[in-house]
């Protein structure tokens, strides 16, 4: 694929993680963890935008337009382990909330990507 993807479009990615999570917090606990530190809304923001770095930088090195999918897909399905390790992860800290949110995530985006380009070429 001829364009490219600008790596702000990693700034939206937090962005909607940071929602996602306060939506999880007020529909799931009944609040939205006002209690909690301002430092863990950063992390939560700071962990969606490395997400969205590492899936522009994939969709950048996808060639073919189905690859592109592939790697859009690979994300989608990496979200709900994401979600998953936001609401456990908070317990644990700002490490643990950063490892349970971007090593999942980051590790299906990646494997999609490549098993796709693996799977496409043939």
């Amino acid at each position: 694929m001829d364009k490219k993807i600008s790596f702000a479009w990693s700034l939206g990615v937090g962005l909607i993680f940071f929602v996602l999570s306060l939506v999880i917090f007020i529909s799931g606990f009944g609040n939205s963890g006002t209690q909690a530190p301002l430092m863990s809304y950063v992390m939560v923001f700071l962990s969606g935008t490395l997400i969205g770095a590492v899936l522009v930088y994939f969709l950048r090195l996808s060639e073919q337009a189905a690859l592109f999918k592939v790697t859009l897909i690979s994300f989608g399905v990496s979200i709900p382990f994401a979600i998953f390790g936001l609401v456990f992860g908070g317990v644990v800290g700002g490490i643990g909330l950063f490892l349970l949110v971007v090593s999942p995530s980051v590790f299906i985006t990646g494997l999609g990507h490549y098993l796709g380009r693996i799977f496409i070429r043939k």
